[in-house]
């Protein structure tokens, strides 16, 4: 059994989603909220990463075009040569 304390805007507000939208059925609900959390966490994951990366960019200066350019026709030299 799993307990855990929330606020009580936060306990009135998921008590109100469960009841409406899950009929009341707990265990369902937290299926549906680990189902969800496979499907979609990881993207938040990578716009954190993302987010991390553009700062530390930002932070050294940017890139330069010409960089990007060269980046890319590497990647796709690659790619093609995989068969990707």
């Amino acid at each position: 059994m799993i307990a855990i304390e929330l606020s009580k805007p936060l306990e009135k507000h998921l008590r109100n989603v469960i009841q409406e939208s899950y009929h009341g059925n707990v265990q369902v609900a937290i299926k549906v909220f680990l189902q969800l959390h496979e499907k979609y966490g990881w993207k938040e994951q990578l716009r954190a990463d993302v987010k991390s990366i553009r700062s530390e960019v930002r932070r050294r200066g940017g890139i330069k075009q010409k960089t990007i350019n060269d980046a890319i026709k590497k990647y796709r030299k690659g790619a093609g040569a995989s068969g990707a």
